[in-house]
């Protein structure tokens, strides 16, 4: 491999909010430099000239873009939008390597959380967790794993498989006490028959 693209998902600054983080041409030249001499190219969604009041072309080129992408990184140190996570799905659905950036304790990656109630230790986001390929505390042990992956010592990249695992795991561990999907699949006929053939 003579180069490497990395399609940049994260957040897309807004008039009406304030974005805590974003990718940085630092940020591309750090990871330029770490990886020579590979010739590095970024699919950045928030370099462009496109009209960005055709809401239908907008989408079209950022999936373009993650299909184009060898590599996704995702910017997960603060809170993302919606459009983040599509690309991370839209990612598995073409075997893209995934690589997110979630600190301990930021947003997605806390030592110590609580959901619905429950305290859960060394939490990490279910998406972020069963979506990444990787997730790096600093971008040298992005490129690290990067470097793995390109001389091919890197085994396997989640792809539409692993969600489909996953939902076997919660068949086999958690469906069996988890009382409310159960009395709502038995009510009926037609989630029945989905939920046994998923």
């Amino acid at each position: 491999m003579e180069s490497v693209s990395f399609y940049l998902a994260g957040s897309i600054q807004k008039g009406h909010e304030q974005n805590e983080s974003e990718w940085t041409n630092a940020h591309m030249e750090h990871l330029k430099n770490g990886l020579a001499p590979l010739d590095v190219l970024f699919l950045n969604p928030a370099q462009r000239k496109d009209d960005l009041s055709d809401s239908l072309s907008v989408f079209g080129r950022d999936m373009t873009q993650v299909f184009l992408a060898d590599i996704v990184l995702v910017d997960a140190r603060h809170r993302r939008g919606l459009g983040v996570g599509a690309e991370m799905m839209w990612s598995k659905l073409h075997h893209k390597p995934l690589l997110t950036w979630a600190p301990t304790d930021t947003h997605y990656h806390k030592k110590n959380s609580t959901l619905l109630g429950q305290p859960i230790e060394d939490y990490t986001h279910p998406f972020v967790y069963s979506l990444s390929d990787f997730i790096f505390e600093t971008l040298d042990e992005a490129i690290e794993w990067i470097q793995s992956y390109v001389n091919g010592e890197v085994d396997q990249i989640k792809d539409l498989s692993s969600i489909q695992r996953a939902m076997v795991h919660y068949q086999k561990t958690q469906y069996p006490i988890d009382t409310p999907m159960q009395k709502l699949i038995q009510s009926s006929k037609q989630l029945m028959e989905k939920f046994q053939t998923c």
